[in-house]
């Protein structure tokens, strides 16, 4: 139940309908691409799915397939920062792998180099968000809260996870909408979890809240950021004001993680990897990494966003 981000109270029988989504057994689920994930989340295009933005890539293009960036410098043996932000909370919970870039990158590749978490604590950090019109998101404090990592059950064996700490609202039991069609099962699960609900109902959530009023499954919030952005951010259509609204957590949830002090020089990708638990989702994505001899051990930012 520690570990756990929906339907928290029930492991087994009829009412466990998450047992075989992928939080259930952390890094076991298969994924499709090469561990950096897929436009879309599939090769054909589905109406309403998360692949809808288009524009950027067609659906089913393979994130390694994505034109390289300048690659972030860490230090063999130093300790990194890390963080991903949300836009549909579906609970679960995630690592960070490493891949040599000269080798062949698979899903295979990056579970040989699953990175450890360093301490007992990670921090939330408010993005792009506006009050009024004026930019107030670097204004705002870094929340610091417990870290929950799992080693227990995952695969690799001995890999580390770390829950995500921000609780889904629980409107109603999604058992409910077990036996519908595939669309009304979604729509349904969705209003189970409070979709566009800003915060939750107080004490309607799936876990205890890290912080009061910190809780949601479809938020929204406003922020500078146009409509060329990622489609992490999501801006919803026709809606978007000035400045624009936005769906998601304005926030990133940071970590520390270890690099390990026998790594080969040279470039890697870095792949982060979220095992859902409310649906049967995973979700990838990749940063470069240039991996390098330890003169000092320096912290470096590198953001991954879903």
């Amino acid at each position: 139940e520690e570990f756990r981000t929906f339907n928290v109270k029930v492991s087994t029988g009829p009412g466990d309908w998450s047992r075989k989504n992928p939080w259930r057994a952390p890094g076991t689920a298969k994924v499709f691409g090469s561990g950096c994930g897929v436009y879309g989340g599939r090769e054909d295009f589905v109406l309403g799915s998360s692949g809808r933005l288009q524009g950027f890539f067609p659906p089913g293009v393979n994130g390694l397939e994505l034109p390289a960036k300048s690659p972030t410098v860490w230090p063999k043996g130093s300790t990194q920062e890390v963080a991903w932000a949300i836009t549909a909370n579906h609970g679960g919970g995630y690592s960070y792998r490493l891949c040599p870039k000269g080798e062949n990158i698979t899903e295979e590749c990056f579970q040989k180099t699953v990175l450890r978490f360093v301490g007992d604590k990670q921090w939330l950090i408010y993005g792009n968000v506006t009050q009024m019109g004026d930019s107030i998101g670097y204004e705002l404090p870094q929340l610091e809260l417990p870290l929950k990592v799992i080693r227990n059950g995952t695969f690799p064996a001995g890999s580390e996870w770390a829950r995500n700490p921000i609780p889904s609202c629980l409107m109603f039991d999604q058992a409910q909408c077990e036996g519908l069609p595939r669309d009304q099962y979604i729509s349904c699960a969705q209003a189970a979890s409070g979709y566009d609900v800003v915060v939750c109902p107080p004490n309607w959530v799936q876990f205890p809240e890290p912080f009061p009023g910190l809780s949601g499954h479809v938020p929204y919030w406003r922020s500078h950021l146009g409509p060329d952005v990622p489609q992490w951010i999501n801006l919803m259509g026709g809606e978007q004001g000035n400045p624009p609204m936005s769906r998601g957590f304005p926030i990133s949830i940071m970590d520390l993680v270890k690099v390990p002090e026998d790594l080969p020089e040279g470039e890697y990708l870095l792949s982060w990897r979220w095992d859902c638990e409310q649906s049967s989702q995973v979700w990838q994505s990749c940063a470069d990494i240039l991996i390098v001899r330890n003169n000092e051990t320096n912290l470096v930012d590198d953001v991954v966003f879903p």
